[in-house]
């Protein structure tokens, strides 16, 4: 097989496994996914933590199974009556956190999209960064005292720069140093929220035919600037749909690109748990509207709930 083919084959295993993943993440209401893949992006920098420790001590340091008696009660006891000699306690570690901490997610069929979304959590990749530098600097000289579980974390939250500079998360990762964390969180949320106002205007809207009256008053409550104040409501056509999410978004943009952060701020949004499950109710709505076009449509509040409870049936 030609290198091109076997490239091209890789990516195709990775697209189907990501859509395998997405389609997983339908199962389960956004909010509990996106708790899962944050415990889970946690749970990972424990991992790393006991794992550069253990491939550099000879034994299992006190402090190490300290952490793992108090967090993970039974584990150690675990290892000692299975005797798992060949698998590093690192590895055995992985294996007990998700059968014991994940379990309902691996039965209920969305494990496999609480991992995709854990790997687009920033702080997954800077836990290996910090890994793979601090293993490169013990295999020069061990450090006198092993790092704390919480002096880990801090060094792990402090990185700014990832082994593979130039990418899309490696950008992001240097963003996040500057602006505070609650700041960056408040201008994702609201983003998200304008992102959804304009998908619903575009779930209830039918192309090249003018905005209903009650869509096009909110529209001018929200953007004044958008639309004139009287009159009847434009087409709905692409170019308003991109003037909208523009419009919504641009005091965010403007002061996140002025001051450095909106690397950040962009990845934050598009790899969103909830800015995915947006995007999959609208296109629902525009489904069903395909087949029957309803005779009221839900306000935008009402079509805000519905869309972040939205989930599917498991497929038998």
């Amino acid at each position: 097989m030609a290198k091109r083919d076997t490239a091209n084959l890789v990516l195709n295993v990775r697209r189907d496994r990501k859509q395998e993943a997405l389609q997983g993440a339908l199962l389960v209401p956004w909010r509990q996914l996106a708790d899962g893949a944050a415990a889970f992006a946690e749970w990972h920098m424990i991992i790393l933590w006991v794992r550069v420790i253990t491939e550099t001590a000879e034994q299992l340091p006190q402090i190490v199974r300290s952490a793992l008696q108090s967090r993970c009660s039974g584990f150690l006891e675990s290892q000692n009556r299975e005797q798992k000699d060949s698998l590093p306690v690192w590895k055995s570690l992985e294996e007990w956190v998700t059968a014991h901490c994940f379990a309902a997610a691996s039965a209920e069929g969305w494990f496999d999209a609480l991992m995709y979304y854990a790997y687009k959590d920033l702080r997954t990749e800077q836990a290996w960064t910090t890994w793979e530098r601090s293993k490169a600097d013990w295999r020069q000289t061990a450090p006198v005292r092993w790092p704390t579980l919480e002096q880990w974390t801090s060094e792990v939250l402090a990185t700014r720069s990832l082994a593979s500079p130039g990418t899309e998360k490696a950008r992001a990762v240097h963003a996040l140093g500057a602006v505070e964390a609650s700041r960056l969180n408040k201008a994702v949320t609201e983003l998200l929220e304008s992102r959804a106002f304009a998908l619903w205007v575009d779930a209830v809207s039918k192309p090249g035919q003018p905005l209903h009256e009650a869509v096009a008053n909110e529209l001018r409550d929200r953007c004044p600037n958008l639309l004139p104040a009287s009159g009847a409501g434009p087409l709905w056509i692409r170019s308003l749909f991109y003037s909208l999410i523009r419009s919504g978004e641009s005091n965010w943009r403007s002061a996140a690109r002025s001051e450095g952060w909106y690397a950040a701020l962009r990845y934050e949004v598009v790899h969103h748990p909830r800015y995915q499950r947006l995007i999959h109710y609208n296109q629902r709505c525009h489904d069903e509207g395909a087949q029957a076009r309803p005779r009221d449509y839900p306000s935008f509040s009402e079509w805000l709930e519905a869309a972040d409870g939205y989930c599917v049936v498991r497929s038998a």
